[in-house]
């Protein structure tokens, strides 16, 4: 088990929103699997509110595998906010939101890696209705 925390800056210029996720998490891992669960407090410091703003509680998990003599990796995120402010709720989704995505990437080379993401959100994002999306990627590993 581990303590942890994160924090994300823009440069604070007409609009900020800024989130502080201080929590726990604990690593499970297996032959060519991990599944990581988390629980955080939040803190939001945003151009329309500043303040305590709920939890977040949601879930890190990978699963490695070989499809002939092809090296893939199937993962998946997901974090539920819940208890948000009120005055915070009033402008991005309402209570509570759900946030998160599913993807599927080929390890082609050591340095190469393609796949293809389901993005999903549901009053997250600063909306109040679903939303989605597939997007691809092609990363260089340093």
């Amino acid at each position: 088990m581990h303590a942890y925390g994160t924090y994300g800056s823009a440069n604070r210029v007409n609009f900020h929103d800024d989130m502080f996720l201080y929590g726990i998490g604990y690593n499970f891992t297996g032959s060519g699997w991990w599944f990581k669960p988390f629980f955080a407090k939040r803190y939001t410091d945003q151009t329309y509110y500043t303040g305590d703003n709920g939890y977040v509680a949601g879930w890190v998990a990978g699963y490695n595998f070989m499809l002939g003599s092809e090296k893939f990796t199937l993962t998946n995120w997901n974090e539920y906010e819940f208890d948000r402010d009120a005055t915070y709720a009033a402008g991005n989704g309402g209570k509570e939101g759900l946030n998160g995505a599913v993807a599927l990437w080929w390890n082609a080379t050591s340095h190469i890696t393609t796949g293809i993401q389901y993005r999903y959100a549901d009053d997250k994002l600063g909306e109040d209705f679903y939303q989605d999306a597939i997007i691809y990627s092609i990363k260089f590993n340093f």
